[in-house]
C-alpha cells in the first residue's frame, strides 16, 4: 500500500463524499468516476446501434463482408472507428468497475 499526502482542504472537501475512511472515500469517488464514463460510452454506443439496427459485432461483421453501404465514406469510416473506440473504452471502464469492487 502506498501513503499519500493530502492537503487539509483536500481532507476537508472529502467529508462531503460517502465512505467512513478516506480510503473508502476515494474508493467510492472512483467506482462514480468510472460509472459516469461507463454511461457517457452506452449513450454512445446505443446511438450506433439505434441508427445502424445492430451491435458493434454485426456491424463489424457486416463491414469486413462488404454489406454496410458507401462502407469507404467518410462518415461510415469515422462512425467505424468511433464505436469501436467507445467499445474499447466502454471494456475498460467494466474492468475499471471490476477492480474497485474487488
Amino acid at each position: 500500500m502506498k501513503t499519500i499526502n493530502l492537503s487539509e482542504k483536500i481532507i476537508e472537501k472529502l467529508q462531503i463524499i460517502e465512505g467512513e475512511e478516506i480510503p473508502e472515500k476515494i474508493s467510492h469517488l472512483l467506482e462514480k468516476n468510472a460509472l459516469l464514463n461507463l454511461k457517457e460510452c452506452e449513450e454512445r454506443i446505443f446511438g450506433f446501434e439505434a441508427k445502424y439496427g445492430m451491435d458493434f459485432h454485426e456491424f463489424k461483421t457486416a463491414w469486413e463482408e462488404n454489406s454496410i453501404q458507401d462502407k469507404h465514406s467518410h462518415q461510415v469510416e469515422r462512425t467505424f472507428i468511433e464505436w469501436e473506440g467507445f467499445e474499447s473504452e466502454r471494456r475498460k471502464w467494466l474492468n475499471t468497475l471490476r477492480d474497485i469492487k474487488n
